[in-house]
């Protein structure tokens, strides 16, 4: 009965290190759900899809960027200290910081295509 019970441990630790059956979670280049990604890249990328958008020059796009990180940065910390109560009032704040940089037509297209983001 020993024997089977050891059989059986060997096998099992030799599956469990065999190549190709370890877990690849958190190794691969884009990140998991349980990985986060800066609010300073997370901002870079939303900058960059609302220039192609939106049309940004340049003074708008650095604007938009110092707009989209820090909020996204209070949007983390809100989060990490459970004040989720507070992510209304900002997402408000964010939206009249965007109205006060971009076109009126700008803005109309900015609420249609990234209401979401």
């Amino acid at each position: 009965m020993k024997t089977i019970g050891l059989s059986f441990l060997i096998v099992f630790v030799l599956l469990s290190c065999a190549p190709g059956t370890t877990p690849t979670t958190g190794t691969s280049s884009t990140p998991s759900s349980n990985q986060s990604v800066s609010p300073e890249s997370e901002a870079r990328v939303k900058t960059q899809k609302m220039k192609a958008a939106l049309g940004l020059t340049a003074d708008q796009e650095s604007k938009v960027m110092l707009i989209n990180t820090v909020n996204l940065k209070l949007i983390k910390s809100l989060r990490e200290s459970n004040q989720a109560d507070k992510l209304p009032a900002t997402r408000e704040n964010y939206l009249k910081e965007l109205e006060g940089v971009l076109t009126p037509a700008q803005f109309a297209k900015y609420k249609q295509e990234f209401e979401g983001m």
